[in-house]
């Protein structure tokens, strides 16, 4: 089953650097989508990374770790999978 991590760029810029640029979790973060959404009167800039369930309990398991300020991101990207 296909997810979409949908995290703020700071949130996902702190937690890739702090990724093992040769772990699994990094190839799967790597490739995030910038986006840039209305929100208001302004724009706020998000990445959404396209992974499989199983590599997004990957992210999750990492971010418990490493950076856990992505942790409701990865959460809530699980609990409510949606095509990419």
């Amino acid at each position: 089953m296909k997810v979409v991590v949908e995290m703020a760029l700071a949130h996902y810029d702190r937690f890739l650097e702090r990724c093992d640029p040769s772990s699994k979790e990094y190839g799967v973060l790597k490739p995030g989508l910038i986006v840039r959404r209305p929100k208001g009167d302004q724009f706020e800039r998000i990445v959404e990374i396209h992974c499989e369930l199983e590599e997004a309990r990957w992210l999750l398991h990492l971010a418990r770790q490493i950076y856990p300020d992505a942790v409701a991101d990865i959460e809530y990207a699980i609990a409510n999978p949606r095509d990419s």
